[in-house]
């Protein structure tokens, strides 16, 4: 475990990475006073897997710079996710949002040539008929082999909903694929496992029958998709992560409870989701779920995961920021949320997850040490 933020902002949260062609990692995430601010940017940082170690946070995009090279009034910034093109260009999605809340956002396309260090403004993505707003992203973006994308969007003015963007190298969408009928069901994760199959698990909005995760299959290719149903994994409607190692084998990362982010674990599956086993925990407060913590009590709990957090240079400022991000006069509660993600191409799992609204932690399973890789 390792911390990929520098806690310079009193507010991260939304990682996202990407694989460098030299193996080293790229990590995004939004940082700021406090989510929605004006002063919220995309930050970034690099892991290098040869050293065990992550770069100093940089401040790589601004509202004002989308603001001024786009020509129009943005009022805040929100999830980025990056996608890197075989000729080395790097792309950067991006929610922006000039009026309202998130169901009023944008998808704003950045542009990179050095590999995620400097961005300028692309475009602004058409990708809805109603204002063309109401656009966001949260979870990997799926490679197709004639080179264009697949960019999992959801929707959340009205009905909330998932869809796949095919965007060729200009970003244009080329086709657009709704998944699963519902209208309670939002940040679908991709696991491909065929040429022709994937399963998109995505986030319960329903007030009706939360507690699940939603799943939605595909047999052609994501022409078609089948109506939502229960994945069979617990979730309190948070956002999930995961891989899949080889055909049938996953790993989902996410907050494994019907009722609160205070956990997170990794599950396995070998049977395609047809059956799921808990193998690790991340964290794990059930024991306190039922009320607020006691401040002294939930910050020596804090002091101890900073301990056990290999890189964490600066442990009284990091409970300072989790002390008021995360206590209230009546307590404090944990919080462990937004997992994201990859398999690099050596094997090695690594995972981001925003820590108590805090910090960026950095889990790194080595292939040989990946649950279910030594049977």
């Amino acid at each position: 475990m390792r911390f990929a933020s520098d806690a310079e902002t009193p507010l991260v949260h939304a990682a996202s990475m990407v694989e460098l062609p030299d193996g080293r990692l790229r990590a995004f995430w939004f940082a700021g006073t406090a989510e929605g601010a004006e002063d919220v940017g995309i930050h970034s940082a690099v892991f290098d897997p040869r050293r065990s170690q992550w770069s100093d946070e940089e401040r790589v995009v601004t509202r004002e710079q989308i603001r001024r090279q786009w020509g129009r009034h943005v009022r805040k910034l929100g999830n980025a996710v990056p996608v890197l093109d075989d000729d080395g260009r790097m792309r950067l999605f991006v929610v922006a949002v000039s009026f309202g809340g998130w169901a009023a956002s944008r998808l704003v396309v950045m542009d990179s040539h050095d590999l995620g260090a400097t961005w300028t403004f692309d475009e602004a993505l058409t990708a809805s008929p109603f204002l063309n707003i109401s656009t966001l992203v949260k979870t990997p973006p799926i490679h197709y082999q004639d080179g264009t994308v697949g960019l999992p969007v959801y929707h959340e003015m009205v009905g909330k909903f998932g869809e796949i963007l095919r965007l060729d190298r200009n970003n244009h969408i080329v086709d657009k694929e709704r998944i699963g009928h519902g209208r309670k069901a939002i940040q679908p994760l991709i696991l491909v496992d065929g040429p022709k199959r994937a399963t998109a698990l995505l986030r319960n909005e329903s007030e009706d029958d939360q507690g699940r995760l939603y799943r939605s299959d595909t047999a052609d290719g994501g022409n078609d998709w089948s109506p939502l149903y229960s994945s069979k994994l617990t979730n309190p409607s948070a956002a999930v992560g995961g891989v899949v190692l080889s055909s049938g084998h996953w790993l989902v990362v996410a907050n494994c409870n019907a009722y609160e982010r205070d956990d997170l674990c990794v599950h396995e599956s070998k049977d395609s989701g047809q059956t799921w086993t808990e193998r690790l925990f991340f964290h794990n407060r059930e024991a306190w779920r039922d009320g607020r913590v006691e401040e002294a009590a939930f910050l020596r709990m804090i002091d101890e995961e900073v301990a056990d957090t290999l890189n964490a240079e600066d442990p009284a400022l990091l409970r300072s920021r989790v002390d008021h991000n995360k206590c209230a006069r009546d307590g404090c509660e944990f919080q462990y949320d937004y997992p994201y993600v990859l398999q690099a191409r050596n094997g090695d799992v690594h995972i981001l997850y925003t820590w108590n609204k805090t910090a960026i932690r950095h889990a790194w399973l080595p292939a040989d040490e990946t649950p279910g890789e030594s049977g």
